[in-house]
C-alpha cells in the first residue's frame, strides 16, 4: 500500500486543491526567514523539493495526532518569489491534496485500510521531516499528552 511519504505515490494521486497561504497574518520572523532560506540554499533541494515537503508538514498537521508544523515550516511560502514560489507552491497544492484524500478516506472507511495508510503516512512524514527527519528535519513537530 502506498504512503504519503512517498513524493512519487503523492504526486501520482495529487490534483489541484487551492490551499490559503493567506493565514500568514503577520511577516515571518526575519531570523528564522534568513536560517531557512540559508540552510535550503546549502542543499541541493529544488522548489519542488520543499513545495513537497512542506505539503507533507501540512498534511501531517492535519492528519497526525499531535503532529503540528513548526516556525521554520511556516516560513517556507515566504523563501521563494516568481517561477520558484509557483514551482513550490504548484507541488505544495498537490501533495496537501493526497494527504486530503487520506484524511477524508480515513473519515469514511469502515474497513479501517485508509487509517493503516495515514499511520504509515503519518510514520514516514515523522521520519522525514520530524525533528530529526532524514529529509528536511523540523517541519513538524509531535506532542504526546
Amino acid at each position: 500500500m502506498p504512503r504519503i511519504g512517498n513524493w512519487a505515490t503523492c504526486c501520482a494521486i495529487g490534483g489541484s486543491v487551492l490551499f490559503g497561504q493567506a493565514a500568514f497574518a503577520t511577516e515571518p520572523a526575519k531570523d528564522v526567514l534568513t536560517t531557512t532560506r540559508a540552510a535550503i540554499a546549502a542543499t541541493n533541494l529544488t522548489p519542488y523539493d520543499i513545495g513537497s515537503r512542506y505539503g507533507q508538514a501540512l498534511g501531517a498537521s492535519e492528519t497526525c495526532p499531535g503532529a503540528k508544523l513548526t516556525e521554520k515550516a511556516n516560513v517556507l511560502p515566504s523563501v521563494y518569489t516568481d517561477a520558484k514560489l509557483a514551482e513550490f507552491s504548484s507541488q505544495e497544492k498537490k501533495i496537501y491534496e493526497a494527504w486530503t484524500r487520506v484524511k477524508h478516506c480515513v473519515q469514511d472507511d469502515a474497513s479501517g485500510q485508509c487509517k493503516v495508510v495515514a499511520d504509515e503516512s503519518c510514520a514516514a512524514a515523522l521520519s522525514e521531516i520530524g525533528p530529526s527527519g532524514s529529509a528536511v528535519p523540523g517541519l513538524i513537530e509531535i506532542s504526546r499528552p
